[in-house]
């Protein structure tokens, strides 16, 4: 027995809205994680500034470095969400009569 149409469409309209639901939490976490290693660099780019010391330098750089990983990640999470929407319309776009 085959399934009514309008049911495959509220499946795939809720696996979707989990999806997208998902991946927002994501960018929300990520950004939230971003926020705090711009403050925290913020930090130990002014103690380097006045102190100029390797361990500050090291300190520093190791936050440059985390930093540069987060926005990686954010930047991999908005691909992600790009490509659902992107799937999404062309799916929307073939169905049209």
């Amino acid at each position: 027995m085959r399934k009514n149409p309008n049911e495959d469409d509220q499946m795939e309209t809720g696996r979707l809205n989990d999806n997208i639901e998902s991946i927002i939490r994501s960018i929300e976490e990520i950004s939230d994680e971003q926020r705090d290693l711009v403050k925290k660099f913020k930090l130990d780019m002014e103690l380097f500034a006045s102190e100029r010391t390797l361990e500050s330098c090291v300190q520093t750089l190791n936050q440059s470095m985390q930093l540069a990983n987060i926005r990686e990640q954010l930047v991999e999470t908005y691909k992600q969400y790009c490509q659902l929407l992107e799937n999404e319309l062309k799916r929307a776009l073939h169905k049209k009569p």
